[in-house]
């Protein structure tokens, strides 16, 4: 399942440093995927979502990463887009 991910300046404004479930990247996922996802946790490694109680996984691209590491630092960041490819993990009991 791949996403194509726009984080904003909206979502970078909102966004809460190092905190995986409100960070920009995940404030960004949630406006796109808003009625699927019951949770999402953004990494600097990958990105999980809960959907139908099932956990999807995608590798954070070197871009992802970067902006990550930046944002939670209090850097400057500016909007870009992220391609996220989700593979599906397992599921929840």
């Amino acid at each position: 399942m791949n996403h194509k991910i726009n984080v904003t300046n909206t979502n970078i404004l909102e966004g809460e440093k190092a905190n995986p479930q409100n960070c920009a990247i995940a404030k960004a996922i949630k406006s796109k995927m808003k009625k699927k996802i019951s949770s999402v946790s953004v990494l600097p490694s990958h990105v999980t979502l809960k959907i139908d109680n099932k956990m999807f996984v995608a590798k954070m691209p070197k871009s992802g990463a970067n902006f990550i590491k930046r944002f939670d630092r209090g850097l400057a960041v500016n909007a870009f887009e992220l391609n996220l490819k989700f593979k599906k993990d397992f599921a929840l009991v």
